[in-house]
C-alpha cells in the first residue's frame, strides 16, 4: 500500500508540472517546445515534439568546442585559433579573430567551420558516436550541423547537457568546465544559468543548456525549439527559457 501511494504521488506531481509548462508557447500565438531535465524526471510541454530530431545549428558549438579541445586541435579557450580574412560574413561581429571564448560569445559561424575542418572528419565522426549524438550524422565537415545532415531531439540534448553540467561525460572533466566556463550567460539571486542559442534553417529557433538552482544546489539541462522565421523574434527564445525556469524552480514572474 506505501508503495502504491508514493507512486501515486510521483504521478500527481509528474502531471502537475506538465500542466504548469503547457500553454507558454501559445500564450505568443507561437509553436515550439521545452523539456527539462533533473537527473530523475523529464519536464515538458510536448514529450512527442521533445523526442523528434532536428538539426542542432549553433548550439552544436558546445560539443564542436568540447571535441576540439579534447582533440587538441585548440590548447585551450583563450588562444586565438581563428584569423578573420576579410571575406563576407553574416553579422559585423564576425570580422574579428577568435579564440574558442570569443568565438561562442558571438556565435562565429565562420570560426567553427574551420574549428570543424581542424577537427576532421574521421576524429568529429569518433567523437559523435562515442557522445551518442543524436543521428551522428556527416555530410561536409564544416556544414553538417547547419544543413540538416546532423539531427538530434531536444530530449537526447538535456539528456546529453545534464551530463555536461555534472562532468559526467566520457572526457576529462577539465575540458568539461573549460565548455561550460564559456557558456555561462548569466546569473541571479536564484540560478545560475549556462546555454547556447541557434537558428537553424532560419525556421528552428533553439535554446539548450542547464541551470543550477541556488536553493536547492539542484542542475536542470533544459532544451528549447520554436518555429521562428523572423529574425526579430529570436529574442522569444530566450523569454520563453527564462519562463520555463521560473515555473520549474518556483519563482514568481
Amino acid at each position: 500500500m506505501k508503495k502504491i501511494f508514493l507512486l501515486f504521488s510521483l504521478f500527481c506531481s509528474f502531471v502537475l508540472a506538465n500542466e504548469n509548462l503547457k500553454d507558454l508557447f501559445k500564450d505568443y500565438n507561437e509553436s515550439g517546445v521545452f523539456i527539462a531535465y533533473d537527473g530523475k524526471n523529464y519536464y515538458s510541454n510536448d514529450f512527442k515534439k521533445a523526442s523528434k530530431r532536428i538539426l542542432p545549428a549553433s548550439t552544436f558549438k558546445i560539443f564542436n568546442t568540447l571535441i576540439a579541445l579534447n582533440e587538441g586541435v585548440v590548447k585551450d579557450t583563450s588562444i586565438i585559433f581563428y584569423h578573420y580574412k576579410g571575406e563576407e560574413v553574416f553579422l559585423p561581429s564576425w570580422k574579428n579573430d577568435a579564440n574558442l571564448a570569443l568565438a561562442m560569445q558571438r556565435s562565429q559561424v565562420p570560426a567553427y567551420k574551420e574549428l570543424a575542418r581542424k577537427i576532421g572528419l574521421e576524429k568529429m565522426q569518433k567523437n559523435l558516436n562515442k557522445l551518442n549524438y543524436g543521428n551522428q550524422k556527416i555530410s561536409k565537415i564544416d556544414e553538417f550541423w547547419l544543413d540538416n545532415s546532423l539531427q538530434i531531439s531536444p530530449k537526447e540534448q538535456a539528456s546529453l547537457l545534464f551530463k555536461l553540467a555534472n562532468l559526467t561525460l566520457d572526457y576529462p572533466k577539465h575540458i568539461q568546465e573549460e565548455v561550460i566556463n564559456i557558456i555561462k550567460l548569466k546569473e541571479n539571486d536564484h540560478y545560475e544559468l549556462f546555454a547556447k542559442t541557434g537558428w537553424g534553417l532560419r525556421q528552428y529557433g533553439q535554446i539548450v543548456g542547464f541551470i543550477k538552482s541556488k536553493k536547492s544546489n539542484k542542475i536542470y539541462a533544459f532544451a528549447l525549439s520554436m518555429n521562428i522565421s523572423d529574425f526579430n523574434k529570436l529574442y522569444l527564445r530566450e523569454k520563453l527559457a527564462k519562463k520555463y525556469i521560473n515555473i520549474i524552480l518556483n519563482i514568481k514572474n
